[in-house]
């Protein structure tokens, strides 16, 4: 699993922090009972129904330790059957957003998509990635809100949450 420098690490650490364990529920929805969520203040995610909200993961190794690095986007849903997947060309990032984006691959993605947070997960995340593994998606909501958005996994997620989950179990 790739390290993720020091210096990257700390601005990320200090400028988008870590999850909360708090922010992960279970709720019953038809046809399961233990549906895993993740509930997120409303500093973290925008909430809207009109929007949908894909997400990046990256798994790195900070030292002694396994992390997974998430992003979470957002797009409006009506207008987006025309968008387009970017792929960046190269090109030397030159703010610390950019920054990041670029070390963690959170930089490729849909056209119409904008950031909406971005949070590490350690090791004490290991039992809800392994539910929304194991359903292949995982709602998202923020706090005070009824609705939840369906995060479908992707193969690409799907990936990162394995490797993940193979560092975690040693």
């Amino acid at each position: 699993m790739k390290q993720i420098p020091p210096e990257l690490f700390r601005l990320i650490a200090e400028t988008h922090g870590y999850a909360d364990l708090e922010w992960t529920r279970s709720v019953p929805i038809p046809g399961d009972d233990d549906f895993p969520v993740l509930q997120l203040p409303e500093t973290k995610l925008e909430y809207v129904t009109s929007r949908g909200y894909p997400i990046k993961l990256e798994p790195r190794r900070y030292e002694d330790r396994f992390l997974l690095f998430v992003q979470i986007e957002s797009f409006e849903i009506a207008t987006h059957d025309t968008a387009g997947w970017a792929i960046p060309s190269k090109y030397k990032p030159e703010t610390d957003e950019e920054r990041i984006a670029h070390e963690l691959g959170f930089d490729e993605g849909w056209e119409d998509a904008s950031m909406e947070c971005i949070f590490i997960c350690d090791q004490r995340f290991s039992v809800f990635w392994r539910a929304a593994l194991k359903r292949e998606r995982f709602g998202l909501t923020v706090f005070g809100t009824e609705s939840l958005y369906p995060v479908m996994l992707g193969k690409r997620e799907k990936s990162a949450i394995e490797k993940i989950l193979s560092k975690w179990s040693n």
